[in-house]
């Protein structure tokens, strides 16, 4: 009996790969990024109010007083609304362990998925003052982490850090805790828009605090924010406008719809470029919305930058109403770009290739 030929040791290594990739995009993002916190825990989470501050200070020859780090965090904590108390025999809401060196010690990734390409990631090449911020509930940690650093960097590959000596890098740290958005991304993680929306419509509250109040609130999706987002826009500071724009955007929500429509139409051409981004994050959630037809009778009225914007936006969709007016604005833009080379005409050009391209793929001369 003929025994049938044993496969080469490659195209068993293919095989056995091939199975495992199968299994691992059956399996799903949802599979694959394990769940920490169970579904009662996250409504605790959403109710936070008590916080427990675990404060840890290390200086290049030990441990060191914490009482100024923990004084700075609490005050932070504190103005959002939460009561930071450490009571014996009281568990508390939520524990926030501050963790605060000279010299800052690399603790390895998350325990749930990657964390290279998040907003908090710690910085895995950077040696000098810093604090790492994590929480726990139920003396079960998250995998959520936020860094605060000082000013002395030394890389992996460097020698001794010239920084500041030990007692003059905490209090540093202690006072850039004083300042950073630490409580706002904490509020945001647990799901709690209540607290962000009173700190943001606080006259006090700086520039800078703000614009991120209101990312975070575009990326929690909430919806009691409209009001206040929608006011926004009619601020003068357009770094603020156009992160209301697209927070409404993010939201998703139809009744964003007609507050960005209305500014589509106003004087200030950097308020009409963040209603478009707006727009564009709204476009495909709404494909019955009367968004396309606005943004199509917008731009043959609008500079280059802004018609790029426009043509972004608008290739967000699959509405096919888009292709015959994009597709005359690409034959007239291949024609100016082969006597005019300026990046603003190249970058239209750009943009209008990739929206076109969704549909047949087919959109130049060339």
């Amino acid at each position: 009996m003929n025994r049938p030929e044993a496969r080469p040791p490659m195209i068993r290594s293919c095989a056995i790969l091939s199975t495992v990739a199968l299994m691992l995009a059956a399996a799903g993002p949802a599979q694959a990024h394990r769940e920490l916190f169970t579904t009662e825990q996250k409504a605790r989470l959403k109710a936070a109010e008590r916080i427990e501050l675990d404060v840890v200070a290390l200086t290049a020859d030990g441990g060191a007083d914490a009482s100024g780090i923990a004084a700075a965090a609490a005050g932070r904590l504190q103005a959002l609304g939460y009561r930071v108390a450490n009571e014996p025999g009281r568990p508390p809401d939520v524990t926030v362990k501050i963790k605060c060196e000279e010299r800052k010690t690399w603790e390895g990734p998350v325990t749930s998925g990657g964390d290279a390409d998040r907003m908090d990631a710690a910085a895995r090449l950077w040696k000098g003052p810093a604090c790492q911020i994590t929480y726990r509930i139920d003396n079960q940690s998250s995998d959520w982490r936020h860094e605060i650093r000082g000013d002395a960097e030394r890389n992996a590959a460097d020698g001794p850090a010239d920084g500041p000596a030990g007692g003059q890098a905490l209090a540093q740290l202690a006072a850039r805790l004083a300042d950073d958005p630490f409580p706002f991304l904490l509020a945001g993680v647990w799901g709690q828009p209540d607290r962000l929306l009173a700190v943001l419509e606080q006259p006090s509250t700086p520039p800078d605090h703000r614009a991120t109040i209101i990312t975070l609130l575009g990326n929690m999706f909430a919806v009691e924010a409209i009001p206040a987002l929608s006011r926004t826009l009619d601020e003068q500071d357009p770094e603020l406008v156009q992160r209301a724009a697209v927070a409404l955007g993010a939201i998703g929500n139809e009744a964003c719809i007609p507050v960005l429509l209305d500014r589509l139409r106003h004087s200030d051409p950097r308020t009409r470029l963040a209603a478009i981004k707006g727009l564009g994050r709204l476009a495909p959630l709404h494909p019955n919305s009367p968004i396309v037809p606005a943004l199509l009778a917008q731009l043959p009225h609008e500079p280059v930058a802004t018609q790029t914007e426009i043509v972004r936006a608008l290739g967000t969709t699959t509405d096919r109403r888009i292709l015959e007016p994009l597709r005359a604005l690409n034959r007239v833009v291949q024609d100016r770009t082969r006597s005019d080379s300026r990046p603003e005409l190249k970058e239209l050009r750009r943009a209008l290739g990739q929206s076109l391209d969704q549909f047949d793929g087919v959109h130049t001369d060339e």
